[in-house]
C-alpha cells in the first residue's frame, strides 16, 4: 500500500493529528472572550472523545454543537470556578508578598492540597458535562468524586493541559511548532484517559460490567456518598 494513499495508516494518522490541532485552535479562539472558556474546553473534550471513539462526523460541526449545547451550563460553572480561582490566587499572592515563612506550614500544605484539588476537579467537570447529560449539582458532585478516585490520573491531566503553554513561553522561538503539536498530543491523551474511565460508567448505566476489571462507578458512587455526608448536601 502506498504510504501516501488516502486510506493508509500514515495518512490516517496525519488526518487525526490535524483534526486535534484544529480543535485546540478552535478552543483557543473560542476562549478569547474569557467568559466562554468553560464552554470552549467542554466542546474540545466533546470532540476529542468523539474522535477517540471513531465518531468522525466532522470536527468543526461537532465542536460547534458541543459548544452550543453546553454553553449555558459550562459558562455558569466556569464563572463560579473563576471566582473561586481568583480567591485562591489572591491567597497565594499574599503568601508570596509576605513570605511563606510567616505562615503556618500546616495551613500552607492544606491550601496547596485545596488548590490542586480545585484545579483537577475543575477540569474533570467539563469532561463530565461533555460526555453525560446531568444537572449542574450532579456535575459538581460527580467531578469532586471522580477526582477523588482518580487523583494521579487527574494530576497527570493537569500537567498535560498546562505543558504546551509553559513550553511555548519557555521557548518562544518554537511557539508555532510547540503549541499546536503539544496541544494536540495533550488533547488526544486526555481524551483517551477520559474515554477509558467513562466507559466503565457507561457500562454501569447500561447494567453491564467489564470482566476482570474494577468497577470504577462503584468507587465514584461511594465517593459521592462520602461527600454528601461530609457536606450535608
Amino acid at each position: 500500500m502506498n504510504v501516501f494513499s488516502f486510506d493508509s495508516p500514515f495518512m490516517s494518522f496525519l488526518t487525526k493529528a490535524a483534526e486535534y490541532m484544529l480543535v485546540c485552535l478552535l478552543c483557543a479562539l473560542f476562549s478569547l472572550p474569557v467568559f466562554t472558556a468553560g464552554a470552549a474546553v467542554t466542546a474540545a473534550y466533546y470532540v476529542g472523545m468523539k474522535l477517540i471513539r471513531g465518531e468522525d462526523a466532522g470536527f468543526f460541526k461537532a465542536y460547534i454543537k458541543g459548544f452550543k449545547d453546553n454553553f449555558k451550563q459550562s459558562t455558569i460553572i466556569w464563572l463560579i470556578e473563576l471566582l473561586v480561582g481568583c480567591f485562591l490566587v489572591y491567597d497565594w499572592y499574599l503568601i508570596y508578598r509576605n513570605g511563606a515563612e510567616n505562615y503556618n506550614k500546616t495551613l500552607l500544605i492544606l491550601l496547596l492540597i485545596v488548590s490542586l484539588y480545585f484545579v483537577m476537579s475543575s477540569l474533570a467537570i467539563f469532561a463530565l458535562i461533555a460526555r453525560f447529560s446531568m444537572s449542574t449539582k450532579e456535575a459538581i458532585k460527580g467531578a469532586l468524586a471522580y477526582t477523588y478516585v482518580n487523583v494521579p490520573r487527574m494530576f497527570f491531566i493537569v500537567v498535560l493541559t498546562i505543558f504546551p503553554t509553559i513550553a511555548s513561553i519557555k521557548y518562544p522561538n518554537w511557539l508555532m511548532a510547540i503549541w499546536p503539536i503539544g496541544s494536540a498530543a495533550s488533547l488526544y491523551i486526555i481524551s483517551y484517559n477520559y474515554s477509558k474511565t467513562f466507559r466503565k460508567l457507561e457500562l454501569r448505566v447500561q447494567g453491564l460490567d467489564e470482566d476482570g476489571t474494577e468497577n470504577q462507578a462503584d468507587e465514584i458512587d461511594s465517593a459521592e456518598e462520602s461527600f454528601d455526608e461530609e457536606t450535608g448536601v
